[in-house]
């Protein structure tokens, strides 16, 4: 179910929350989670973000992140995850964003060849969603962008909107989730990389980050028939 924030008090609680005075918040990334930048970017300092720059701002218990002409992504510095595991994020998309993508990185070491390479979970505004697999000189998109035939995800423009979205690995399948549906789940057979889970941010985006979970369940996997 999609939700958007519209003249509430949740509403105006981030609103003022987006716009206080940062003196009061910490413009800072944690010592412990990293940033990689598409391109240079400048640290935005003050209250204004411009063009060429990008802001974190620590908001505990989450943090929120801006971009401009560049996209971010940040990753947790000392945690991995392999076998079956799962990311979920609460987050809200501020109004005016562009039609970048953002969501789930996995990154992963370079290989024999020394390529980078990650794996990507990803949305945009109009609610579309795919999966990439990137190297360093050969990125390819795994799934073609697969629209919201419902048109229950799109952000107007104009509202904050929440999305809750989750990507799991078990059982030979990496699956993605919004909002509790499932969008797309990718036979990968008894591929197993370990991964550094981190958030993407694609250009032209302004974003609040409400929770980042990194789950190892130990329950029994869930048997998938097919793929």
């Amino acid at each position: 179910m999609n939700r958007r924030v519209r003249n509430s008090t949740a509403g105006m609680a981030l609103a003022l929350a987006f716009t206080s005075p940062l003196a009061s918040q910490a413009l800072t990334i944690p010592d412990d989670w990293t940033a990689r930048l598409d391109a240079p970017q400048e640290f935005a300092v003050g209250q204004d973000v411009a063009t060429g720059e990008w802001r974190y701002v620590t908001m505990p218990p989450g943090w929120h992140m801006t971009t401009t002409s560049a996209g971010v992504s940040v990753f947790p510095k000392h945690r991995t995850v392999h076998g079956r595991w799962a990311l979920e994020v609460e987050l809200f998309l501020l109004p005016n964003p562009s039609d970048s993508a953002f969501g789930f990185i996995l990154g992963r070491a370079p290989d024999a060849q020394g390529e980078a390479r990650d794996l990507r979970f990803l949305m945009r505004r109009d609610g579309a969603v795919a999966f990439r697999d990137n190297r360093s000189d050969d990125p390819k998109v795994a799934t073609l962008w697969q629209a919201d035939t419902t048109g229950a995800l799109a952000h107007d423009g104009t509202s904050v909107t929440k999305y809750v979205l989750r990507a799991v690995h078990e059982s030979g399948h990496l699956v993605f989730s919004v909002n509790g549906v499932e969008r797309f789940a990718i036979a990968i057979g008894g591929e197993d990389p370990v991964v550094i889970p981190g958030f993407r941010l694609g250009p032209g985006l302004n974003v609040h980050i409400a929770r980042y979970d990194v789950i190892e369940p130990l329950a029994p996997a869930r048997v998938r028939s097919g793929g």
